[in-house]
């Protein structure tokens, strides 16, 4: 099926070139080529070597509008760690359709549109949903969207699918459909997102959705079923600008209620080519001493990596006792010059206590030096080191020395 995809996208140019020459103009290629060498010294052992390891995400899209009523667009993806073929004749069936989908555009000449198919859900600052677009393999959704125009609501509402236990059916037959019918579990979200423009310097969004996951973990019980409503503030005064988040979840997942919080506060400022900035994220975790409740605020869909330390331990590493994330950071951009150089630093604290009372998980300190070669292509080091604290000192013991990452990166978008 992926070779028949890749075939149809080069036979599409083929024909729209030879056959159908007059339909040439407007058709859009675009395409993203992301390598990146990591060294991954995160196990807290000075007695170990670092892992290595390039991973490598290419995508190429094509897009065309008709009449500017009907958007279409499709992007093919390979992700791939360099060497994991383990053979230079062998091959991985490894080409995916990262996006795919038709927008239409004020049908029935009512101001929104819609649509349909797979694609990222990008809002705000990614921290309710993103496209994780760090990651080698990055995330979309399969799915429905209806935009209403920013000049009547500025409002998204859509249905997404996660999972579908129900295949295809092309010809039906008798054993296909089971009587007394059994049933059949899927995962969707169903949700919506606000803009709301306040002044010319301020704004807040609204987000919020309603998760399901239909399989049963005891009768008639939802394995999730999950409400999330949240915010993001953004003001602008002058070289001083802040943003406010807020979130909370609540409904159930397995047999366990869940009540849970998300807040972030970060502030910063700018003095001509440095920007200096301070803030604080505060997720809810469960308390040791009453397993039947899920107090954790999950993050489940939005790009991580941008907020918790770029060395990834969080918030998996939290195992569910939650994050309370303190932070410095300090960008440079010097004039006329090619390079940026960034310094991050944190202090993690769980935001519940472990049974025996501990709640440091350490210090982590990110640098990050960026040269953009040309427009659309930059190369990026990074380099992260990270103090344990109490806790993660017992996660990882015996090891409790400093653990260290660094990578080498090359993003071109063309």
């Amino acid at each position: 099926m992926k070779k028949l995809l890749l075939f149809f996208v080069v036979l599409t140019f083929y024909k729209t070139d030879f056959v159908h020459s007059q339909d040439l103009n407007g058709w859009k290629l675009s395409g993203q080529f992301q390598l990146r060498s990591e060294v991954d010294g995160r196990d807290f052992s000075n007695q170990t070597h670092p892992l290595t390891f390039t991973s490598l995400r290419s995508r190429l899209g094509v897009e065309k509008t008709f009449s500017d009523k009907v958007n279409f667009f499709v992007q093919i993806q390979d992700s791939r760690v360099l060497g994991e073929e383990g053979s230079p004749t062998a091959y991985i069936d490894n080409i995916d359709l990262y996006q795919g989908y038709l927008k239409l555009i004020k049908p029935f000449d009512l101001d929104f549109t819609f649509q349909a198919g797979r694609f990222p859900m990008i809002y705000g600052t990614e921290r309710f949903f993103g496209a994780s677009s760090w990651s080698y393999t990055g995330r979309s959704f399969d799915g429905v969207r209806f935009s209403v125009m920013p000049d009547c609501w500025d409002l998204d509402l859509f249905a997404l699918t996660l999972n579908e236990s129900v295949s295809y059916i092309n010809n039906p037959s008798p054993s296909i459909y089971p009587y007394p019918q059994t049933e059949t579990p899927s995962h969707s979200i169903y949700g919506f997102y606000k803009k709301n423009k306040i002044t010319d310097a301020s704004k807040f969004d609204l987000v919020g959705y309603y998760e399901i996951d239909r399989t049963d973990v005891r009768p008639d019980t939802n394995n999730i079923e999950l409400f999330l409503i949240g915010g993001t503030y953004w003001g602008n005064y002058g070289d001083f600008s802040t943003v406010v988040e807020a979130a909370y979840q609540l409904g159930n997942r397995s047999v366990r209620d869940v009540n849970a919080y998300m807040f972030s506060l970060f502030a910063n400022y700018k003095f001509s080519t440095t920007t200096l900035g301070v803030g604080a994220d505060i997720l809810s975790g469960n308390d040791p001493n009453k397993p039947d409740k899920a107090n954790a605020y999950l993050p489940s869909y939005g790009t991580n990596h941008k907020f918790y330390g770029y060395m990834d331990y969080f918030p998996s590493n939290a195992f569910g006792l939650g994050l309370n994330d303190f932070y410095f950071i300090a960008n440079f951009n010097p004039v006329d010059s090619k390079f940026s150089f960034a310094a991050d630093i944190h202090h993690f604290m769980s935001n519940q206590k472990t049974t025996d009372g501990k709640n440091t998980f350490g210090q982590e300190i990110d640098l990050t030096v960026v040269y953009k070669f040309i427009q659309g292509t930059n190369i990026t080091w990074g380099g992260s080191v990270f103090f344990p604290g109490d806790i993660m000192k017992i996660l990882y013991s015996p090891r409790e020395d400093a653990a260290f990452w660094s990578y080498l990166m090359i993003t071109a978008n063309l």
